[in-house]
C-alpha cells in the first residue's frame, strides 16, 4: 500500500542512467515505537529468563541505506538497528544488481522475498505497524538471500527466484541456510490504470507459487552413564544405589518438502474531496511453511502441516495530512490439528485473528501513527492447564521519519 502523503520513498530498484562513474546515495529511516498498553504485558521473566513486559518505548527500525548507481547497475547496502531484544544492529539488506530494460531487472544477495504483493514492498511504503500473522509465518523478516529477475510488459508484471529458504527471522536457522536446494519463487501479476473515470482507479492483482525444502535436525547419540543415588545418605556406594542410563542411538537429519500458492488484489483511487484510497486483499495456502509463528516441522509432527492465512482491508485518505485504515488478518497455523480429551480426540484450532485499526497523521516523509490491534492467540492455557484462545490486544503509537 502506498498511500503516504508526499512524495513516495526513492525507489532504489531501477537504476538511473547516463552517469560516467558511480552515483551514491545516501538516506536513513527510523521508527520509534511506543506501547502504552498490552494485554498480555506483565512485570516478570518468562522461565527461560525472557522478559514478559511489552509497554515500553523502543527503536522498532533504523535503517541507514546507501545506493550505487552506475549506467544499469545498481548496489545496495542497508544497514539496521533496533532495541526490540536489546541493541542490535545487522545488514538487512545487500546486493548488486543489472537493469538493462523494464523488461528485465536481475539482482543478487540479500533482498526482500518476491511472493505476494505485500512481503516484497519497501518497509517505509506499509501503512500498518507490521505485516498480518500469516506472512510473519511464512516470511519472517521478509528478507532471505539468492536471485531475484523480475520485469515488466505493457501491463504485465512478474518475478522469479531462487532463494536460501531460510529468512532472516528463521525461528530455528536464523538465516543460515540448512540445505543444497533452494526456494524457488514465482509471481505473476497485472498492472492497469484507468484514468478517463471518476476517481482514477488503478487496479494490482497477481498470483504466486513457491517450493522448496527444509530441515529437520537430528540428534547426536548417548552414550550409557552411570549415576549413583545415595538412597540412604550413607556417602558410602552400594551396587544397589547404581543406576544405568542406556545411551541412545543418534538420529540422522532429515529434510522435507514446503510450498505454498498465494493471490493477491488491490484497487486504489483518487477522491478530490478526501484524497487517495485503497482496498486490498491477500491469501495464501500452504504445507509446512512456517518458519516464523508455529514452526512447521512434519517430521516431529509424524505428518504434513497445512496452513490457512488470509488478509482484507482498507485505508483511506481524509486530508492530504491524515488517513485512516482498518484491516483484518487471519491465520490457520494447522489446519488439521487434533488433541486428545480425556480419551476422546477433539480438533483443535490453532487460529489467530487481528483487527487493525489505524490512524495516521503525515507531513512529507514524516507521520505519526496510532494502532490499535484487536488480537486473538490460540495458544493460552486456563487455570486447570487446558488450552484456550486468550486475548492479546495492543495499542501502538508510531513515529517514523525518512531523512
Amino acid at each position: 500500500m502506498i498511500l503516504a502523503g508526499g512524495a513516495a520513498s526513492a525507489d532504489p530498484l531501477r537504476p538511473t542512467t547516463g552517469h560516467l562513474g558511480w552515483q551514491v546515495d545516501v538516506d536513513a529511516f527510523i521508527q520509534i515505537d511506543g506501547v502504552p498498553w498490552s494485554e498480555l504485558s506483565q512485570d516478570e521473566l518468562s522461565p527461560s529468563g525472557d522478559v514478559l513486559n511489552q509497554e515500553t518505548v523502543m527503536v522498532r527500525r533504523g535503517f541507514l541505506r546507501l545506493t550505487g548507481h552506475k549506467d544499469d547497475l545498481l548496489a545496495v547496502l542497508e544497514l539496521d538497528g533496533d532495541t526490540m531484544a536489546g541493541p542490535e544492529a545487522r545488514v538487512i539488506t545487500a546486493y548488486g544488481g543489472w537493469s538493462p530494460s523494464p523488461l528485465l531487472d536481475v539482482r543478487a544477495g540479500l533482498m526482500q522475498i518476491p511472493f505476494g504483493y505485500v512481503t516484497p514492498l519497501n518497509v517505509r511504503e506499509r501503512e500498518f505497524a507490521e505485516q498480518p500473522t500469516f506472512l510473519q509465518a511464512f516470511f519472517p523478516g521478509d528478507n532471505d538471500a539468492g536471485l531475484v529477475a523480475r520485469g515488466s510488459y505493457g501491463v504485465l508484471r512478474y518475478s522469479l527466484a531462487a532463494m536460501n529458504g531460510a529468512p532472516v527471522k528463521d525461528a530455528q536457522w536464523k538465516g543460515r541456510d540448512p540445505t543444497s536446494s533452494y526456494d524457488f519463487i514465482g509471481r505473476i501479476g497485472g498492472e492497469l490504470g484507468v484514468l478517463t473515470v471518476p476517481g482514477r482507479l488503478h487496479f494490482i492483482a497477481g498470483v504466486s507459487a513457491l517450493e522448496g525444502s527444509s530441515l529437520h535436525p537430528g540428534t547426536p547419540p548417548t552414550k550409557d552413564q552411570l549415576i549413583w543415588v545415595d538412597e540412604n545418605g550413607d556417602g558410602i556406594v552400594q551396587t544397589t544405589e547404581l543406576q544405568v542410563i542406556p545411551g541412545m542411538p543418534g538420529e540422522p537429519s532429515q529434510g522435507f518438502d514446503h510450498r505454498a500458492v498465494g493471490a493477491d488484489a488491490s484497487m486504489s483511487w483518487c477522491l478530490q474531496w478526501a484524497g487517495r484510497g485503497q482496498a486490498f486483499f491477500e491469501g495464501a495456502i500452504a504445507t509446512n511453511l512456517d518458519r516464523g509463528v508455529y514452526y512447521a516441522d512434519p517430521v516431529a509432527s509424524a505428518r504434513n502441516l497445512r496452513e490457512l492465512g488470509y488478509m482484507v482491508g482498507v485505508v483511506q485518505h481524509l486530508t492530504p495530512n491524515a488517513l485512516a485504515g482498518v484491516r483484518y488478518d487471519y491465520y490457520n497455523a494447522d489446519r488439521d490439528a487434533e488433541s486428545h480429551l480425556g480419551v476422546d480426540l477433539v480438533g483443535v484450532h490453532r487460529v489467530y485473528t487481528t483487527w487493525a485499526f489505524m490512524a495516521a497523521a503525515v507531513h512529507g516523509s514524516a507521520r505519526l501513527m496510532i494502532e490499535y490491534d484487536h488480537a486473538r492467540n490460540p495458544f493460552g492455557l486456563a487455570t486447570n492447564g487446558e488450552p484456550i484462545t486468550i486475548g492479546d490486544d495492543r495499542l501502538v503509537v508510531r513515529v517514523q521519519a525518512e531523512l
